[in-house]
């Protein structure tokens, strides 16, 4: 019956420690979270504008000590993609190359680099390889370029 006060479980440490590290990245271009509230998709001058769909998906938690209080391992994939729109992509006046959109990606990608700590109230986060950028592909509105951003916790 304390305080009240309900201290934060591992998983929520670990989104924050993430999600702070995700609002730094590229400031120019807005984050919308795939498990975010819905939210209008970004525009400029009444067209749709490149934004960065972030996506965090927590793996199977691994227990690597007999002790029931020893630390477990939480491993995950941030998957960060890079939405431009098709009507903005291209080689003539006012768009943008599909290969400077790839190249943006790649900034993404370093804005993660292997080792990386992310921490927040006490549990570190750390990036566990380069991260990769992955190939385009279209859907009916979009260019997606994706970053896959590999990490592991051990809490």
């Amino acid at each position: 019956q304390g305080s009240g006060a309900v201290m934060p479980t591992i998983q929520t440490k670990i989104s924050q420690a993430i999600q702070a590290r995700v609002a730094t990245c590229l400031p120019a271009y807005p984050k919308v979270w795939t498990d975010g509230e819905v939210t209008e998709l970004p525009t400029a001058g009444n067209q749709p504008a490149p934004y960065i769909e972030a996506h965090h998906e927590p793996n199977r938690t691994v227990r690597h000590f007999i002790g029931s209080n020893d630390p477990h391992e939480y491993p995950g994939l941030l998957l960060l993609t890079l939405c431009w729109p098709l009507a903005k992509v291209g080689a003539g006046s006012g768009k943008t190359h599909p290969n400077a959109v790839k190249e943006i990606a790649g900034q993404v990608a370093q804005h993660f680099p292997a080792d990386l700590p992310m921490d927040f109230e006490g549990v570190r986060v750390r990036v566990t390889a380069a991260s990769s950028v992955l190939g385009a592909y279209r859907d009916d509105a979009y260019l997606r370029v994706q970053v896959r951003v590999t990490y592991t916790c051990f809490a």
